[in-house]
C-alpha cells in the first residue's frame, strides 16, 4: 500500500517528514479495527459531507425507544421524534428529543440509563443537521453519563467508551470542525480508560488489548508529531540541511 499525507492537515506546516504520513495511515485504520464495532449505521447517516466517511461504529447504535424505564407522556414524545428523524425533519425531532430529555430527568433523576437513547437519538440529528458542536457536545454528555452509571469492572461501560473514542478519531481524521489536535488528546484519553475496563473484564490474551495499545501509541506519537517542540525540531534541522546543501555546492 503506498502512503500519502495531506501536508495541508497540520494547519500549512510543510515540514512533517515521512514518519507523519505513517501515523496518519494507521490512525485511519484505528476505528474500523476494532473487533467489537457495531453494526453498520444507516448509509444516510455514514457521511460527514466529507472525503472521510463514519465508521461502523462511529455512530450510535440506536435502541427502540420502547423501554420500560420511561413513563408515558416521554414514551409519546419520543414516538413523535423518532418519527420526525425518519422522515429527515431533524430540527423538529431534535425539539422533542430535547423535551424527552427534561422529562426523563425530572422522573427518573439526573443519571439514569433510560437517557442513553435519548442522548444517540439527539447525536443522529445534530449530525444530519451537521451541527458538529453539538455531536461534540452530546458525545461528552454520553461519556458522562456512562461514566456515573457504570463502573470500571462492566462491560457496559466499554460499549459506551467505545462510541466517544469513535467520534474524536472519525472527527480528526476527517478534520470535520477544525479540531483536529483536540480530538486526538480526547480519543486518547478515552483509549486509555478503555484499557482500565479492559483490564478489569477481559482476559490478558484478548485481542483488544493489542489494538486499544496500538491505538493509545498512535495517538501520542501524532500528538508529538502535531506539537510545537516537534515543529521547531523539524524546522531546525530543514535549516542545517538547507545550510549543509549551500556550503557543499560552494
Amino acid at each position: 500500500m503506498t502512503l500519502t499525507f495531506d501536508r495541508n492537515t497540520l494547519g500549512n506546516r510543510t515540514l512533517a517528514p515521512v514518519l507523519t504520513a505513517f501515523v496518519l495511515s494507521g490512525l485511519l485504520g484505528i476505528v474500523t479495527e476494532d473487533s467489537e464495532a457495531a453494526e453498520s449505521a444507516n448509509p444516510a447517516q455514514t457521511e460527514y459531507g466529507s472525503p472521510v466517511s463514519l465508521s461502523q461504529e462511529a455512530l450510535p447504535v440506536l435502541e427502540t425507544p420502547f423501554t420500560p424505564y420511561l413513563d408515558t407522556d416521554t414514551q409519546a414524545i419520543m414516538i413523535r421524534a423518532v418519527r420526525f428523524q425518519e422522515e429527515g425533519d431533524h430540527d423538529s425531532a431534535s425539539e422533542l428529543f430535547a423535551q424527552a430529555w427534561q422529562i426523563a430527568r425530572v422522573s427518573n433523576g439526573l443519571y439514569h440509563q433510560s437517557l442513553i437513547p435519548i442522548v444517540e437519538r439527539m447525536i443522529t440529528s445534530e449530525v444530519a443537521l451537521e451541527n458538529w458542536q453539538a455531536v461534540d457536545n452530546k458525545y461528552g454528555l454520553l461519556e458522562h453519563l456512562y461514566r456515573r452509571l457504570y463502573d470500571t469492572d462492566d462491560e457496559r461501560l466499554e460499549s459506551g467508551l467505545q462510541k466517544v473514542s469513535s467520534w474524536h478519531v472519525n472527527a480528526f481524521n476527517s478534520n470535520i470542525d477544525g479540531k483536529r489536535k483536540e480530538h486526538l488528546q480526547q480519543a486518547r484519553r478515552i483509549f486509555l480508560a478503555r484499557l482500565e475496563v479492559a483490564e478489569h473484564t477481559l482476559p490478558e490474551t484478548d485481542p483488544k488489548f493489542a489494538f486499544l495499545r496500538e491505538s493509545i501509541q498512535l495517538t501520542e506519537t501524532y500528538l508529538y508529531l502535531m506539537s510545537e517542540r516537534y515543529i521547531e525540531h523539524a524546522r531546525h534541522n530543514q535549516r542545517a540541511a538547507e545550510y549543509g546543501l549551500v556550503a557543499s555546492v560552494d
